[in-house]
């Protein structure tokens, strides 16, 4: 009974909420029951977005979050945006201004799988097609079309042979071409 009433509370309060607090929200958001998303108007969320139950997403106006169409996130999974400043000497590190940093981000691109509980921090960006395993933390480059696992996930798979990517790239109109994806996969050692 209480997982319902979550659920509803959800679906009339925190989705509607959440969608005119973004900087921007496509069509079909779906955000879990008992999440949390700190500082809306920092996320950019593409089209058809979907996030399990009990994540917790935040960030600040120095590091933006970024989105695209067709992503989804299993339950228990988090974006952390921000960084603190460990030489801060005017009292305890939880008293210290936000740092202000330059060129950070945090990127998901279009068809992205994040797995359960997976962590995701600044100067992630996770390329198109890319699943991530669950448990994984992100703080780096993934290149397209991979499944990526870790602590930190730095060892790929590719999802697919060059003729099945040939295909998903087409079928999906994909910005990447197929020679761009097989020099990534050489250059990050995906096998």
């Amino acid at each position: 009974m209480e997982a319902f009433f979550y659920k509803i509370i959800n679906l009339i309060f925190n989705r509607t909420y959440l969608k005119y607090k973004l900087k921007k929200c496509g069509s079909n958001f779906k955000y879990g029951y008992h999440s949390e998303l700190i500082n809306p108007q920092y996320f950019s969320i593409g089209n058809d977005f979907f996030s399990g139950p009990y994540g917790y997403f935040t960030t600040n106006e120095y590091i933006p979050v970024s989105i695209g169409d067709d992503v989804m996130f299993g339950p228990y999974c988090k974006i952390f945006g921000g960084d603190h400043d460990v030489k801060y000497t005017k009292n305890h590190i939880r008293y210290a201004p936000e740092v202000k940093v330059k060129d950070k981000y945090i990127i998901l691109e279009d068809g992205v799988w994040i797995g359960a509980n997976t962590t995701i921090l600044t100067n992630a960006y996770i390329s198109e097609g890319v699943v991530v395993s669950s448990g994984a933390i992100v703080n780096h480059f993934i290149p397209p079309y991979c499944v990526a696992y870790g602590v930190p996930a730095k060892r790929y798979k590719r999802r697919f042979t060059d003729e099945e990517l040939k295909t998903v790239l087409k079928n999906v109109n994909s910005k990447y071409a197929l020679v761009e994806i097989l020099n990534l996969y050489k250059e990050y050692e995906v096998v």
